[in-house]
């Protein structure tokens, strides 16, 4: 039996991607009537001209109807009366949100669909919808279609080396108050896991017993304490800890989730690399956080629910980023 190492911790070291191998190494537009979006505010972001009881969604329901009416309206008349142009409001609004998935810094490619998006509110008739949609299209198409299904793995690393605690006894005092402030039931909980039915987990043998699995090293911006709970069970997620250290202060938390770093991007922001989370929600859904150093502490700089559509012709799963959510980072 392999032994599980730091999972969430050890991916601040070593990075792993975080997307999931898939099935062909072609990417295809889906066709809109191959999906199964699990809100009506999904397909609706896509296309309000969607068949959306095909979908399985009430299309008799007063409140559904105000809603697809509202999304209809904000589109020239006749939008959905042209199959041709409607099919082509779903291709650029499936290649808008589908792509910032694909992407490691989906805040850049943000700007663009902002202004994408402000050219089809502009528009009053067909004609020019239509010409803005080709416009979409054809600036997105290419980057979807050449992002590949096996992610590379990036090179990016947030500590670039390792501190010696045996020849630092004050760093050595203030690890151990962090550790024992971690395992109180609060954070980390003090209830032995350590052989928890039949997923025992590893513990360092050079460590005292904690409830804690943490590692330190050295980064740009000095020395760093990296923590999380020990997992147990069916776990996925496990809280996680940055903090700055300084012998001759308290230590500064960076950083705190519940979910912990996936993995480490090849971006910087004022000379530490950005990060991404991801926590499932569902078997649907997931909710992705990019954090961006603001030279104090880390920030979430982009967030998004990755909701998950259907297969593509080539059996590749699809997906968009829908309640979009962002903070501007200044870097430096």
């Amino acid at each position: 039996m392999i032994k599980k190492t730091f999972y969430l911790l050890s991916l601040l070291i070593t990075v792993f991607p975080v997307y999931a191998q898939q099935i062909k190494q072609e990417r295809t537009i889906p066709h809109i009537d191959q999906l199964a979006p699990p809100y009506l505010s999904t397909i609706l972001l896509l296309s309000p001209c969607a068949d959306i009881s095909l979908l399985g969604f009430d299309d008799k329901d007063d409140d559904t109807i105000r809603i697809v009416d509202e999304a209809k309206a904000a589109y020239p008349a006749n939008t959905c009366n042209n199959p041709a142009l409607a099919n082509k409001l779903f291709k650029a609004r499936f290649l808008q949100y589908s792509t910032i998935t694909l992407v490691d810094d989906p805040w850049n490619l943000d700007v663009e669909i902002v202004e994408q998006n402000r050219l089809i509110s502009q528009c009053k008739d067909t004609a020019c919808l239509d010409k803005v949609l080709d416009s979409i299209i054809s600036q997105l198409y290419p980057l979807y279609i050449s992002i590949p299904i096996d992610r590379p793995t990036t090179s990016g690393r947030l500590c670039s080396g390792k501190v010696d605690l045996a020849s630092d006894k004050k760093m050595d005092l203030v690890i151990k108050k962090l550790v024992a402030s971690l395992s109180t039931d609060d954070n980390c909980g003090s209830k032995d896991f350590s052989d928890y039915g039949d997923n025992p987990i590893d513990e360092d043998k050079s460590k005292p017993y904690t409830n804690v699995l943490f590692d330190v090293c050295k980064s740009n911006v000095g020395d760093l304490f990296i923590a999380e709970c020990k997992m147990f069970g069916n776990q996925v997620d496990a809280d996680t800890w940055i903090y700055l250290l300084n012998t001759n202060s308290e230590p500064k938390l960076l950083f705190n989730s519940n979910t912990g770093p996936d993995y480490i991007l090849d971006s910087t922001c004022n000379g530490m690399p950005d990060f991404v989370t991801s926590a499932r929600y569902s078997s649907v859904e997931h909710k992705i956080v990019y954090y961006r150093y603001n030279g104090q502490q880390y920030e979430a700089a982009y967030s998004y629910s990755d909701v998950h559509l259907s297969r593509d012709d080539k059996g590749n799963s699809t997906s968009i980023a829908d309640l979009i959510e962002k903070k501007e980072i200044i870097c430096k």
